[in-house]
């Protein structure tokens, strides 16, 4: 029987476990980097977004995807067809996230 001090062990070893999943180190040249949407209308607003966000999302959406391809190949229920053409859209997904490519440090974690 797991006492309370074993369980709250336990769930710090998954917490950590889920962060690094879902984590991708940033290139050192873009850390506390901010990235600028300045419209051409000088009457409107610019937006400001820190690049460890943007790549967070970006991380977030490939998680996404892999998920996403592993339902797809696991599914009974579609056919051969089906699950290539499924996976054929996912692939130029992917294809476009590569533009993405130069926000992070391990090749590894590149699309």
């Amino acid at each position: 029987m797991m006492d309370f001090q074993d369980i709250r062990l336990l769930a710090k070893k998954l917490v950590d476990e889920m962060d690094a999943m879902h984590k991708a180190d940033l290139a050192p040249k873009w850390e506390n980097a901010t990235m600028m949407i300045v419209p051409t209308d000088p009457n409107l607003k610019a937006h400001e977004m820190p690049v460890e966000k943007l790549l967070h999302k970006i991380v977030m959406m490939r998680d996404n995807m892999r998920v996403l391809e592993q339902q797809i190949n696991s599914n009974d229920k579609l056919s051969d067809g089906e699950k290539v053409k499924l996976q054929s859209y996912i692939t130029k997904c992917y294809g476009s996230m590569t533009s993405f490519n130069f926000l992070f440090y391990n090749d590894d974690d590149k699309f």
